[in-house]
């Protein structure tokens, strides 16, 4: 009888391995047609925004060019001019010019004024830069205003700005198509 039962299982398992390898032969077999085409078209690539400085810019106090640190007093003014070559390409690229940066404790009453001249005309910070600028030249000017009177108060003395820190800047705004 023990026989008998062996044989079955023996016959069972032969079986299942049967199946198993048929099953797993099937299942590398392509039970379809299909077929591919190329599309037109080249490589893409990407754009560039860049702002360059033409020249190292100078920092004037009063009118005066500032050589080492200067110290400055309610009604003074310190402003910084400079230059510098747009860079952008690209289809749809659009961009803003800005000042960043700036460390230190910023005096009472004190105003920070950028002023950006293209092509002979004054332009806003929300005035966009597009690849038509690509190669042009922009003037900045930044005038630390620091006004004699009621703005100024005894909390301003003392206080220290890094200039160093201070930036121009061509930043990227959408440039996605109005829906």
């Amino acid at each position: 009888m023990r026989e008998t039962k062996m044989n079955k299982s023996t016959k069972g398992a032969v079986a299942a391995g049967a199946a198993a390898v048929l099953l797993l032969g099937g299942a590398g077999s392509l039970a379809y047609w299909n077929a591919e085409s190329t599309i037109p078209g080249g490589s893409i690539s990407s754009g560039t925004l860049t702002l360059t400085p033409k020249a190292t810019g100078t920092w004037k106090l009063n009118g005066t060019t500032v050589t080492g640190t200067p110290t400055i007093v309610p009604g003074d003014e310190l402003v910084y001019s400079g230059s510098y070559t747009i860079g952008a390409t690209g289809n749809n690229i659009k961009g803003t010019l800005a000042v960043t940066g700036g460390t230190g404790t910023p005096w009472a009453g004190a105003t920070v004024t950028p002023t950006f001249t293209l092509d002979s005309t004054t332009i806003t910070g929300t005035t966009p830069i597009t690849a038509a600028q690509n190669g042009k030249d922009v003037a900045a000017q930044i005038a630390v205003d620091f006004p004699f009177g009621t703005a100024v108060d005894n909390s301003s003395q003392a206080k220290t700005v890094n200039l160093s820190e201070i930036r121009v800047a061509l930043v990227q705004t959408d440039a996605s198509p109005a829906a």
